[in-house]
C-alpha cells in the first residue's frame, strides 16, 4: 500500500511542476516554427534596378513609378508596390532558361544577366487570380517582369514584423492591382482563327485527309456579338481579304492562295497559282498546313509514296507557285541559322546510335523548319529526317529564335500562361486581344471565351466553341476597333455562317 501511495505522490509532484513550468513560458517561445520555411520567397525587398527589351520613352511612366518601391512576402500578404494579394498561394517550378526566357518575353537569358541552365519560376496567385510571377535568380535576388519592364529586386530584411503586415491590410489603395486601360473603355474586338482537323471519315488507304475552316468571333464591350465559321482559310492580309485552299487530286495536294476581291488581277493571280502548283505537284505528295499569316504560310510535306518522307517548308504567300522554301536565315538571319544547326546537331546527338549511323545524311538542312504552337506563342521547329526499319522518321527540336513581326503579325499574351492554367487547368493554348478586353482559352476539346477584369480573367466564360477530333489551330487575326465589323460583313459576304452547337 505504502509503494502505491508513493508513485501516486510522485506523479502528482510531476504534473504540478510541468503546470507551473508552462506557465512561466513566455508566449513567442511556444509558437511553433513560422510557415515562412515553407515559402519560396519571404521576407522585405526593394525595386534596386530595371531593363527593357523596348524603347526606354514607352515605360518611363512604369519605371518611374516602380523604381524604389518596396516589396513584401508573407504567408498572408504579398505586396509589390501599392498592388496587393491577400492570402497568396505560392506556386513553383523549374524550367529550363532558355525555353522560358525566350518563348515568354522574347528576349535571351544573357540580356537579363542569368547564367543558369534552370531557373526557379515562382507564381502568385489569390482566389484562382493571378497577381505576378518571380524569376527566383538566387535567395536574395528575383526578377519580375512588369508592363514589358524587368525590374531586379535585392532581399532587405527576412523578418516581417506583425505592424507591416497591419499596415498594408489597412491600406486601401494597394487593396487592388490597377486596372487597364481596357477596363475603363468600351472597346471592339475580333478574331480569326484557322483550323485543322483530320478526316476521319476518308482515309483511302490510310492516306491522310485534312479538313480546314475558319471561324469568326467578335466581342463587343467584353460580351460575345456573333460567332460564324466558313470552310477552308479565311486570311486577312495588307492587299485584302484571302483564301487559302488544299485541293486533292489523285492523292497529291495542291494549296491555292487567292485573293477574294472579284478582280481581273484577282482571277489571273489564282489561276497563276493553281497552274504552278500543278507543275511542282508531280511528286505525289500531302501538303499539311502548320501555319498561315499575312504574308508566310508553313506547311509539312508528306512524301507517302516514298516510305512516308515528311519535310517542313516555309514559304512567302505570294510565291507558293515557285516551289522554292524560305531559309530560316532569310527570315531569323544569322542567329537564326546559327540555332538550326546547333540545336539540329543536339538532336541528333541525343537520338539512338542507329539513328546517327542512318543512310540518311543528317545535316540540318536550313530549309527544313516551320511554325508550330506552344503555351500560347508561334514559335520555330526545326527537323531531322532520318530511317528507321526501314520508314522515314524524324526528330523536331526548338530553334531559339522568336519569329519576327513581319512573320507573325501580333503574338502577345497579356495573361502569363501560369495564370491560364491555374483558372483552367486543361488549357493547352490561349490568345489575348490586343485591346486586352478578352482572352481565348483553348482545350482539347473546346475553345471558350473569358473577359479580361483588371488584368485577370474573369470568372465565366462568355462564349464556348466546340472543338472537332483532332482539331488543331493554325492561325489567329485579331482586329480592334472599327475594323471587327468590317471583318464581320465581309467574312459573312464571302460565305460565313453562324456557328452550330
Amino acid at each position: 500500500m505504502k509503494k502505491y501511495l508513493l508513485i501516486i505522490i510522485l506523479i502528482t509532484i510531476i504534473l504540478f511542476i510541468t503546470s507551473c513550468s508552462a506557465g512561466n513560458i513566455e508566449i513567442g517561445d511556444t509558437i511553433m516554427a513560422p510557415k515562412n520555411e515553407s515559402l519560396p520567397i519571404y521576407g522585405k525587398w526593394v525595386i534596386e534596378d530595371y531593363k527593357v527589351t523596348v524603347e526606354e520613352e514607352e515605360v518611363e511612366e512604369i519605371v518611374k513609378y516602380y523604381m524604389g518601391k518596396d516589396a513584401l512576402f508573407h504567408e498572408d500578404l504579398v505586396v509589390l508596390g501599392d498592388d496587393c494579394c491577400k492570402d497568396p498561394i505560392f506556386k513553383t517550378k523549374n524550367i529550363n532558361t532558355w525555353d522560358y526566357i525566350l518563348y515568354h518575353y522574347k528576349t535571351n537569358p544573357d540580356f537579363l544577366g542569368i547564367e543558369k541552365d534552370k531557373i526557379q519560376i515562382i507564381s502568385i496567385t489569390s482566389e484562382d487570380q493571378f497577381f505576378y510571377e518571380f524569376i527566383k535568380e538566387s535567395d536574395d535576388k528575383i526578377i519580375v517582369n512588369i508592363d514589358g519592364v524587368f525590374f531586379y529586386l535585392r532581399l532587405v530584411s527576412q523578418k516581417i514584423s506583425d505592424e507591416d503586415v497591419a499596415e498594408y491590410f489597412y491600406k486601401e489603395k494597394a487593396m487592388f492591382k490597377s486596372s487597364s486601360l481596357a477596363d475603363s473603355q468600351i472597346v471592339n474586338s475580333s478574331i480569326l482563327i484557322g483550323l485543322k482537323s483530320l478526316n476521319l471519315e476518308d482515309q483511302n488507304g490510310n492516306i491522310e485527309n485534312w479538313n480546314y475552316r475558319t471561324i469568326l468571333i467578335r466581342s463587343y464591350n467584353k460580351e460575345i456579338v456573333s460567332i460564324y465559321e466558313m470552310k477552308d482559310i479565311f486570311l486577312p492580309r495588307k492587299t485584302g481579304f484571302w483564301k487559302v485552299e488544299v485541293q486533292r487530286e489523285k492523292d497529291n495536294d495542291k494549296i491555292l492562295a487567292y485573293p477574294l476581291k472579284k478582280t481581273v488581277d484577282g482571277e489571273m493571280k489564282k489561276r497563276k497559282i493553281v497552274k504552278g502548283k500543278e507543275k511542282t505537284g508531280e511528286n505525289n505528295s500531302l501538303k499539311n498546313i502548320l501555319y498561315v499569316g499575312n504574308d508566310y504560310i508553313s506547311i509539312e510535306k508528306i512524301n507517302h509514296l516514298n516510305k512516308g518522307e515528311r519535310l517542313l517548308e516555309f514559304y512567302l504567300i505570294d510565291n507558293l507557285n515557285e516551289d522554292s522554301p524560305v531559309k530560316i536565315s532569310h527570315i531569323a538571319g544569322e542567329a537564326g541559322k546559327a540555332s538550326l544547326l546547333d540545336e539540329g546537331y543536339k538532336a541528333i546527338l541525343s537520338s539512338d546510335s542507329q539513328y546517327r549511323y542512318s543512310s540518311i545524311d543528317f545535316s540540318p538542312n536550313e530549309e527544313n523548319f516551320g511554325l508550330f504552337r506552344r503555351n500560347g506563342h508561334w514559335i520555330y521547329k526545326g527537323r531531322v529526317n532520318f530511317v528507321q526499319d526501314g520508314m522515314y522518321s524524324y526528330k523536331n527540336f526548338n530553334i531559339k529564335v522568336v519569329p519576327s513581326k513581319e512573320v507573325v503579325h501580333y503574338d502577345e499574351l497579356h495573361i502569363p500562361w501560369n495564370a491560364i492554367k491555374s483558372k483552367v487547368p486543361e488549357a493547352i493554348d490561349a490568345f489575348t486581344s490586343p485591346a486586352e478586353d478578352i482572352i481565348i482559352i483553348v482545350t482539347r476539346n473546346s475553345i471558350m471565351i473569358y473577359p479580361i477584369d483588371k488584368g485577370d480573367i474573369g470568372h465565366t466564360p462568355i462564349g464556348k466553341i466546340k472543338l472537332k477530333p483532332t482539331e488543331k489551330i493554325i492561325m489567329d487575326e485579331w482586329s480592334i476597333g472599327k475594323y471587327p465589323e468590317m471583318w464581320e460583313e465581309e467574312f459573312i459576304k464571302n460565305g460565313g455562317v453562324v456557328i452550330e452547337d
